[in-house]
């Protein structure tokens, strides 16, 4: 069921899952490098597998991914208001598709992580992806392709959802509210008008995050890193005459850490000629060469799908002086 009560305020992700008081001085943190900064670059087995087993809110992920994209939609940039509102919009738009990344690549292990990936699924859906049935959509190749990749990304695999709440019967009133799922984004974070709830120190504040950026050569070594770390530790246990499951379950962990970091790289923009230029185009071909590999087809339709969103932040950095990725897939879906 949906909870119209929620809190509407623009909470941005101190620690993910964190509903306790709001850091409203603080510099506002990366949510995907929230959830793996405590991973150093040489894990444990124990810590591989521990980080495996922890169990992020991925609702409050897509709340917080829907919330920051519906902000950055109402804060227009005019020149009139200073490059700080630019950079603002910006940040919001990083930090709605950051969680968007966590809410795509990690598995689902719970109904209410299905929930997540449905409701953000259809709250992120392309123009083109509801056709009404019996109508042949009008599409080009590249938006058929970027639908695919969006429905793979958000996929919630072979679990068996139940189904969503009862049709209401014939004496049933509260039909204006009644649930259409069990998670519905629309309600819990609902539309709104006028200015933009952001402003004054909070507007500063969002401004001042894009001025943290990350070395995205050191996320494309931590991604290679990790992905050979989660291959060496399945061959491990396909070979070990021990238990095998705690193996497969770090290598689980490490892939995870992997396409979190991919996908952070593919997410902040990098200028042209740059050495994050250079990472992001290694990186790219670092996630074709997974194509063969049996890494899960959300993780890397879910980076597929995050390099072309982020060509939209690309654009509004530097028009002209960043980088817009457009690598050549190798297909998956």
């Amino acid at each position: 069921m949906t909870d119209n009560d929620q809190d509407r305020s623009l909470a941005p992700m101190e620690a993910a899952g964190d509903t306790g008081s709001q850091n409203t001085q603080g510099p506002i943190s990366d949510p995907l490098a929230t959830i793996t900064g405590a991973i150093g670059e040489d894990p444990t087995l124990a810590e591989l597998i521990a980080f495996r087993d922890s169990s992020p809110d991925l609702k409050r992920f897509a709340i917080e991914a829907k919330r920051c994209e519906d902000e950055a939609e109402r804060l227009w940039f005019r020149l009139s208001e200073g490059n700080h509102v630019k950079m603002a919009r910006i940040s919001l738009k990083i930090v709605a598709l950051s969680c968007t990344a966590m809410v795509a690549i990690w598995p689902v292990d719970t109904v209410e992580d299905a929930d997540a990936k449905k409701a953000l699924a259809k709250a992120t859906a392309s123009q083109g992806d509801s056709t009404d049935y019996g109508q042949a959509p009008s599409l080009d190749a590249e938006m058929a392709e970027r639908i695919r990749l969006h429905r793979a990304a958000f996929a919630v695999g072979e679990l068996v959802v139940p189904p969503g709440p009862a049709a209401p019967a014939g004496a049933d009133r509260g039909l204006a509210t009644w649930p259409l799922s069990r998670f519905d984004l629309v309600d819990t974070v609902p539309l709104e008008g006028g200015d933009a709830s952001i402003a004054g120190q909070q507007l500063m504040r969002w401004s001042a995050f894009v001025d943290d950026y990350p070395t995205l050569s050191d996320l494309v070594d931590r991604f290679a890193r990790m992905m050979a770390t989660a291959d060496r530790l399945m061959v491990l246990a396909d070979t070990t005459s021990e238990d095998p499951r705690p193996l497969r379950r770090a290598a689980e962990g490490a892939r995870i850490l992997a396409y979190l970091a991919a996908a952070r790289a593919a997410i902040w923009p990098a200028m042209l000629h740059s050495t994050d230029a250079q990472a992001k185009h290694r990186l790219a071909a670092l996630v074709n060469e997974r194509a063969c590999r049996g890494d899960a087809l959300h993780q890397q339709a879910a980076i597929r799908h995050l390099v072309g969103e982020a060509d939209w932040i690309a654009k509004a950095f530097r028009l002209g002086a960043t980088l817009e990725l457009k690598p050549m897939w190798l297909p998956v879906v």
